[in-house]
């Protein structure tokens, strides 16, 4: 009788995953389940990882804009000290981390298989109260809904309150099945979203100073080093995202779709070219910012790493890598500072100057007087992260 109830007993743990309802982020009911579900258990099979990495990360997004939310009435009605506002900013983006690297690792453990092990979503039916006013307006309501596939420009704005913009703009009946590559394009943003926050916590408010330039220092240098390893993560995954979705050859409610699918609900359609020019790209930045290659002075470059490559006189190059290992103390006062020839490096056959300058100036001088072609550059770069 003992040896029966044991076999038994064993054979519900094993199939215990297997009986528990399976995933469903469909429609409103079922995703609140699923996330209530992934919040209580850990996840098991490939579909509850993706399940439990969509729902935590929504958590995320939720909690944060509460916390300003909230935060901002509370500056007005209690007027804090500084002090308490910096703690306050530094405990959310600890959290924030924390967070975004429960999701990032889960992410880095999916392997999508076959199209059965890939999860049916359908964006538009996430609903939650976003900023914990206890009231679901209609631009939380429309939040995670994806933008109608089009050609047109990078348009930026305040969410709208109007039903009927949602209806005209959005493609509220999307629906999606995660593949791989739809998973490598979730790891390449929370890598990237990840180092931002690193950033961030590598440098605090100096309030014992009284210079401006100084009100930022340098607190957590082993911050910008992780940074710069996950910036790096990033941008090799982002290269091995558009490599997977050139190899598909089905076509079957697809995310990132490559120019021969068909069924993608992606919001900017991307054709052979935009593929190739993405690949350049990669080729530029992932060196760059492993220390391969250098950023040498440019020409009617602007933003800051035309700034940077700027600081070092013929013959050298600002590496980035050093940038990132040997943070500026002080960031403010960074370019105005004779110390920041440290980052310089000779340009030899060992690390060659960057041709990220020249890739940007040729696209440059190909969009010149064409604002939307420009603007069509950018908003697919955003995408594809």
């Amino acid at each position: 009788m003992r040896k029966i109830f044991v076999s038994m007993l064993s054979s519900m743990l094993v199939a215990g995953p297997a009986l528990a309802a399976q995933p469903d982020l469909t429609n409103a009911a079922a995703f609140e389940n699923t996330c209530t579900a992934a919040a209580a258990r850990a996840p098991v099979t490939v579909q509850e990882r993706q399940a439990y990495v969509i729902c935590n990360d929504i958590a995320l997004v939720q909690q944060t804009r509460t916390f300003i939310e909230q935060g901002l009435r509370r500056i007005d009605r209690e007027m804090p000290s500084e002090a308490a506002v910096a703690l306050a900013v530094r405990q959310q983006l600890t959290y924030m981390r924390a967070q975004l690297r429960k999701s990032r690792s889960m992410l880095e453990k999916i392997r999508i298989t076959s199209a059965s092990e890939g999860l049916l979503i359908a964006p538009s039916t996430w609903v939650r109260d976003l900023d914990g006013d206890g009231k679901i307006a209609i631009s939380e309501r429309y939040f995670f809904a994806l933008p109608a596939r089009n050609d047109g420009d990078l348009t930026v704005g305040m969410p709208s309150e109007d039903e009927d913009y949602y209806a005209s703009e959005y493609n509220l009946n999307a629906t999606i099945r995660l593949d791989q590559t739809d998973i490598l394009w979730g790891l390449s943003y929370h890598y990237y979203a990840e180092a931002l926050v690193e950033v961030l916590l590598s440098y605090q408010l100096d309030r014992n100073t009284n210079k401006p330039d100084q009100a930022i220092r340098l607190a957590h240098p082993e911050n910008m080093r992780q940074a710069q390893a996950l910036i790096v993560a990033g941008l090799k995954t982002s290269e091995k995202m558009r490599l997977s979705a050139l190899a598909e050859t089905d076509d079957d409610l697809e995310w990132l779709g490559n120019p021969r699918q068909a069924s993608t609900v992606f919001p900017v359609p991307l054709d052979d070219a935009d593929f190739n020019v993405w690949g350049e790209l990669m080729g530029h930045l992932i060196p760059l910012f492993q220390g391969k290659t250098l950023l040498p002075a440019a020409q009617r470059m602007s933003g800051p790493l035309g700034s940077m490559g700027s600081l070092c006189p013929a013959g050298k190059g600002f590496s980035l890598q050093w940038f990132f290992q040997h943070p500026p103390k002080y960031p403010l006062e960074f370019f105005n500072r004779s110390d920041t020839a440290l980052y310089c490096r000779k340009l030899d056959a060992a690390r060659p100057a960057s041709g990220l300058f020249d890739f940007i100036a040729r696209y440059g001088e190909a969009m010149e007087g064409n604002g939307r072609a420009a603007m069509r550059f950018l908003r697919r770069l955003i995408w594809v992260n």
